[in-house]
């Protein structure tokens, strides 16, 4: 029973449910290499990477980033978010640190295997978390923008990695839309978290967008970039992504423009609104 309280412990500490999300896109980006490699007819494909090899990269590094984070969080935590597992005892501070390091490194040594610029983007993405975690999340916008490309970075890594192992770098432009969709969609998503959390923010003195420029600008800004999302979304499916992709893009436009109606027509641009824009973009993302 003890081992079992310990592991739900951990398993919340390092966000299980995220964790298949960073698998998943991770598979996006290999599979979008893939499908451009069969597609110039390149016979090496077959020798290619095992696709489980960058999901372990990832989801590790991922892992690890999640835990120091609560590591960095703690007293806030303690404050906000009793019920985490480091303010409510059911993991030490010590221990938080012992996972975030050994899963960070074991991800970056498993990186190795497709290659050194695999590994090197690693490594390089892996000190960009322990950064944020550490101060760039205090920074506001900035912190948004490191947040929002470590999470599009799994597109990348995921296409780098079976690019680096066919030994032709140049399929990695295959990740190039779904990534830049992908950036902006979370960015937008971050922006709105802000406006959510603007007096706990407040607390922290967080330089946000939405404390530094105003709720108003902060919303203005997260619809420009979700209208920005409905307009490169058709691309892909017009280069020849399929019409797989066309049905589950259109699911993601549909939520994605009744959020953007939900924030024009509403009255009150305050935290619960951002909360549901929040849950819907969240939505979406997956």
């Amino acid at each position: 029973m003890r081992i079992k309280y310990k592991l739900k412990a951990y398993a919340e500490l390092v966000r299980v449910h995220n964790l298949l999300a960073s698998g998943l896109t991770t598979v996006v980006g290999y599979l979008a290499v893939l499908s451009w490699a069969k597609g110039l007819h390149t016979l090496r494909v077959s020798n290619g990477l095992n696709p489980l090899i960058p999901i372990a990269t990832v989801t590790l590094v991922a892992a690890g980033g999640y835990a120091i984070n609560d590591y960095f969080d703690v007293d806030v935590d303690a404050v906000n978010k009793p019920s985490r597992p480091i303010p409510s005892g059911r993991v030490s501070i010590n221990e938080a640190l012992g996972i975030s390091i050994t899963t960070i490194a074991v991800g970056v040594l498993i990186a190795t295997i497709p290659g050194p610029i695999s590994f090197t983007f690693a490594m390089l993405s892996s000190l960009l978390i322990i950064a944020y975690s550490y101060k760039v999340k205090e920074l506001g916008l900035l912190g948004n923008i490191v947040v929002s490309f470590e999470g599009s970075s799994s597109i990348i890594y995921g296409g780098l990695a079976l690019s680096e192992s066919l030994g032709e770098l140049r399929y990695v432009a295959a990740v190039t839309l779904p990534s830049v969709y992908a950036f902006i969609l979370l960015l937008a998503r971050e922006v709105v978290k802000t406006i959510e959390d603007f007096r706990a923010d407040s607390i922290r003195n967080v330089k946000s967008l939405p404390r530094v420029a105003g709720v108003d600008t902060a919303y203005n800004f997260s619809l420009v970039l979700l209208i920005l999302i409905l307009l490169i979304s058709p691309i892909p499916y017009l280069l020849g992504y399929g019409v797989l992709y066309m049905v589950l893009s259109a699911v993601t436009d549909a939520i994605i423009l009744y959020s953007i109606v939900l924030v024009v027509r509403s009255q009150h641009r305050n935290e619960v609104l951002a909360g549901r824009i929040r849950a819907y973009l969240k939505v979406a993302i997956f």
